[in-house]
């Protein structure tokens, strides 16, 4: 048991120890349930259960307040912790999902019209040069006396040929 005196300004004094205890000291003691005994320093008077309801009270009004305190606190936390939760939770969702950003889709676009852009240009040339084999293949069917003078041209110079034959000729003789 703990002996304590209270003087007129209101400061304990431990008589085993011989030092003042402060109010936050005491009021620990009290809450850890430790048993105390306080007197007046005037007229020895037991003032025990007072100052233990005084200090009660106290601690009593201490939870009052963070109660009235705490339903503000813990919403703003809880708010605080519930965007930070959901926040992390789309990242996972979009990491999985992997949508591309603006950045990426704008850089798409231009891709998908640079390549558009190609193929309609091959589309062209493909358009041209099949007009041009329409028109090549038109124009041997439209003269052919025209190439058959020119390969009948040929067979007309006797001494070309003739030539080549004997060259011919002479080749297999000499082998």
């Amino acid at each position: 048991m703990l002996n304590l005196k209270k003087y007129a300004n209101g400061r304990f004094f431990d008589t085993a120890a011989k030092k003042y205890v402060k109010p936050e000291a005491l009021a620990e003691m009290i809450k850890k349930g430790e048993k105390i005994k306080v007197t007046l320093t005037k007229t020895g008077k037991d003032i025990t259960d007072a100052v233990i309801g005084q200090f009660s009270k106290k601690e009593d009004q201490k939870k009052e307040k963070k109660k009235k305190e705490m339903p503000f606190m813990k919403t703003d936390k809880l708010m605080k912790w519930l965007g930070e939760v959901i926040d992390s939770k789309i990242e996972k969702v979009m990491d999985v999902v992997k949508l591309p950003t603006r950045e990426q889709v704008a850089n798409l676009d231009e891709n998908i019209k640079a390549l558009n852009k190609k193929i309609d240009a091959l589309k062209l040339s493909q358009e041209k040069a099949t007009k041009k084999k329409a028109t090549a293949s038109k124009k041997p069917t439209a003269t052919p006396k025209a190439t058959a003078s020119k390969e009948t041209a040929p067979e007309d110079k006797k001494p070309a040929a003739g030539k080549a034959v004997d060259e011919n000729n002479t080749k297999t003789k000499a082998v």
